[in-house]
């Protein structure tokens, strides 16, 4: 007796391919563009290094010497004019290649307190005509708008 043959049949392949290139374009779509991710990163960033400085503030005893400057391309928290370590790396940190944030400085006190103020990131080259904003709230609460 003969055995049949076992395979996909050339429409059915042609059908997966065309199912599965659908797919991927339409998720692929939501993701939005490759050029917002920088600006996200850099974004992320500042709004960790913000509640780093409130924690850290929280946790010294004698309070109100941490501080937390940005400047147009890095952020630093320092603590008596130290930079802080974190991990196994030191402040300053670097923002992303072509995010530009503006420059504010941040004193929190030994109730994570500070001045509100907004921060906004634009980007540059690659990242041009993107944008975030950082909110800083008077009890030292960041979210991004």
């Amino acid at each position: 007796m003969k055995k049949a043959e076992q395979g996909f049949s050339l429409l059915e392949l042609i059908t997966v391919m065309i199912l599965l290139g659908i797919l991927s374009v339409t998720l692929f779509s939501r993701l939005g563009p490759v050029s917002t991710a920088a600006v996200q990163s850099g974004r992320d960033d500042i709004i960790a290094a913000l509640f780093f400085a409130q924690q850290t503030a929280m946790m010294r005893s004698s309070g109100g010497n941490i501080e937390l400057q940005l400047t147009t391309h890095s952020v630093s928290v320092t603590e008596n004019g130290q930079p802080i370590r974190v991990a196994a790396d030191y402040y300053p940190l670097a923002l992303p290649q072509g995010v530009n944030a503006t420059p504010a400085t941040f004193v929190f006190d030994k109730l994570g307190r500070t001045t509100a103020n907004t921060i906004t990131l634009t980007g540059s080259g690659n990242t041009a005509g993107t944008s975030a904003v950082i909110q800083v709230e008077a009890s030292g609460y960041a979210y991004a708008n």
